[in-house]
């Protein structure tokens, strides 16, 4: 029973954040090596068939059609922001310190919410994450987390991601490369692959503006050396307050694990948590729930032989 479930893993997944997939992506988010063709001809027979639903062109567990009107308005919000999205990346790559941009999230999944930010994962130059952060922080800000919401910060010099789980798998699998350079994260994390077989990397929209690197240049020129390492230690002060703003919300403190590898200059993470971990509770419960009801349903073609 763990194999079918495995091969239909995405769609169950999606289930918990209340989404249906097209077989594409049904595939793309298996957890079975397996081609489309096979993939479709396996969920059109017993006992897939019984708990699969399918309309429209898409996929969802049995009793949740309604998801399909809700994927279909969602999808289109997605196609919008994430041109949106590549528009903003064309500058936003030059900013002082970027040196890669990454969609996430619901906008990079093709399932944006009425509500939907445009989350974006910011590679940054070694030792120079806060004064990235208040840079992108303060624009974002200033002119809408509807046009961009960078909510995470990486070091070019940690890439490779030491938290290697089912969810951070699924979020690298549907992230979107804004920039060329953005391909360094995906291909640092090669482990994914092991539980994404599937996995199928996607271009990067952006395109490059002339001059533009110069420019970044010239931007970074007075924060290098001492005054920046100083600069860069005020910027600091600056994200500790907001970390505090942020985690007030759900937790009574900030993680120690965000502040310490803040403090390293590895990373820097502002993320929903009680609504991911509802999330992940649901996907759990729901693999027990389809695990058991399986196992009835072999029972009984086995009493039917």
């Amino acid at each position: 029973m763990s194999d079918a479930l495995d091969l239909i893993d995405g769609i169950i997944y999606a289930d918990a954040f209340d989404c249906a997939l097209t077989l594409e992506e049904g595939w793309r988010y298996s957890r079975v090596r397996v081609s489309l063709a096979e993939m479709r001809e396996k969920i059109a027979r017993a006992p897939l068939r019984e708990i699969l639903g399918e309309r429209d062109g898409y996929y969802f567990l049995r009793g949740r059609e309604d998801l399909v009107a809700q994927r279909i308005e969602r999808r289109r919000r997605a196609a919008r922001l994430k041109q949106r999205a590549g528009s903003v990346a064309q500058w936003l790559q030059y900013a002082p310190f970027v040196r890669g941009l990454v969609l996430t999230g619901s906008v990079a999944a093709d399932d944006a919410p009425a509500d939907a930010d445009v989350d974006m994962l910011v590679i940054v130059a070694r030792d120079r994450i806060g004064l990235a952060f208040v840079v992108l922080g303060s624009l974002s800000r200033l002119l809408s987390r509807r046009l961009f919401c960078p909510n995470y910060y990486v070091s070019e010099a940690h890439l490779v991601f030491t938290r290697r789980d089912y969810y951070i798998a699924r979020e690298l699998t549907q992230a979107v490369p804004l920039t060329e350079t953005a391909h360094a994260l995906l291909d640092a994390n090669s482990w994914v692959q092991e539980q994404m077989p599937n996995r199928v990397a996607a271009d990067a929209p952006a395109r490059k503006l002339a001059a533009g690197a110069m420019v970044q240049r010239l931007l970074e020129a007075p924060f290098r050396g001492r005054f920046g390492s100083w600069c860069e230690r005020r910027a600091g002060r600056i994200v500790a307050s907001r970390l505090v703003a942020h985690y007030r919300g759900f937790r009574p403190a900030v993680p120690p694990e965000i502040e310490e590898r803040f403090a390293n200059e590895i990373e820097l993470r502002f993320h929903a948590e009680p609504r991911v971990d509802r999330a992940l509770e649901r996907y759990r419960i729901r693999r027990e729930q389809l695990a058991y009801q399986l196992k009835e349903i072999a029972s009984s073609d086995n009493v039917r032989a």
